[in-house]
């Protein structure tokens, strides 16, 4: 499992070798919806764009990808990917594999 470090900058930008694919997820914040996007490239091929950050789901679940499950996790009850709470580890982003979720499963 690798967990994104989001920093406290409305638009940033990094780069991980997902599945051995390389990948650039690009996050911004929106004002208006007090709320965390992300856009995805694949193999430098943009793939994805404006997916609305949300806790507790795999933002790629409707696409396949074949990169593996990137989803983002409230630290405390009631905690949003609001403008504070992904830069301050209130949420957190992570990747992780459907083999590594299988695996967690079955312990």
């Amino acid at each position: 499992m690798i967990e994104f470090t989001v920093i406290d900058e409305a638009d940033q930008q990094f780069a991980a070798v997902l599945n051995q694919r390389r990948v650039t997820i690009r996050l911004r914040y929106n004002l208006t919806t007090d709320r965390w996007a992300m856009d995805l490239s694949i193999d430098d091929q943009p793939v994805l764009h404006g997916r609305r950050i949300v806790t507790g789901v795999d933002l790629l679940a409707a696409f396949n990808f074949g990169i593996g499950v990137i989803f983002a996790f409230a630290t405390a009850a009631g905690e949003a990917p609001d403008r504070d709470g992904l830069p301050s580890g209130l949420v957190r982003l992570y990747h992780t594999t459907e083999a590594e979720i299988a695996d967690a499963l079955a312990a």
